[in-house]
């Protein structure tokens, strides 16, 4: 169930992942991102995780976690942007070197990210999100020895009062296990809007 320390370490890191993205957007157009490191690694975790290793002296110390939190940071980093964006589809524009395109995880994420667009959820990503939503509460009843049916779980779903504090806490469940590697995907994003967006699906002032 929620932790306190740790939900508020993955609120830090989600911020900070999300000032390096944008920093990383201007960075690479003025030369200085230069992912050779990420040759050596297979996946986007690890990728992201040698990255910012190589480059922490160099990152704008607001962007930067602390040592100890390197791995979270890092799950934290890739998984929230998979989650949240798309690749414009334009292969090749970008060049990393003169003398050859990278496809590796890393470099064609990093290429890309001044191309990155927020994705466009469908369906199944909103059933997703509901589903982890239902998760938590029954979670969160067998924390505290409750019998609830789940049809009156997924009642208190769809009430309009309880709407933005179950999507907030299944949201922080998520970024929890986001810090462990955890991918859920464009559900991510959903649970997201699900407090920072209205009812009627636009943005909130603040978010």
């Amino acid at each position: 169930m929620l932790n306190a320390q740790e939900i508020e370490l993955a609120v830090e890191l989600q911020g900070k992942s999300y000032a390096l993205l944008k920093w990383v957007a201007s960075a690479f157009d003025k030369g200085f991102v230069t992912p050779e490191a990420a040759h050596q690694f297979a996946s986007m975790q690890d990728a992201a995780y040698g990255w910012i290793v190589e480059h922490y002296q160099n990152l704008p110390p607001h962007t930067r976690p602390g040592r100890e939190h390197l791995a979270a940071f890092s799950n934290l980093f890739s998984t929230y942007l998979e989650s949240s964006f798309d690749l414009t589809p334009n292969p090749g524009q970008r060049l990393y070197s003169p003398d050859a395109h990278c496809f590796c995880p890393i470099c064609s994420w990093l290429v890309d990210v001044p191309y990155l667009k927020t994705k466009k959820l469908g369906p199944a990503d909103k059933a997703r999100a509901e589903r982890l939503k239902l998760g938590f509460l029954k979670d969160l009843a067998h924390a505290h020895q409750l019998n609830i049916e789940e049809a009156s779980l997924e009642g208190w779903l769809k009430d309009p009062d309880l709407r933005e504090a179950i999507g907030l806490c299944a949201y922080a469940v998520d970024l929890s296990r986001r810090m462990q590697g955890i991918l859920e995907g464009p559900a991510s994003l959903a649970l997201w809007r699900s407090f920072a967006w209205t009812p009627q699906g636009s943005p909130k002032k603040g978010y």
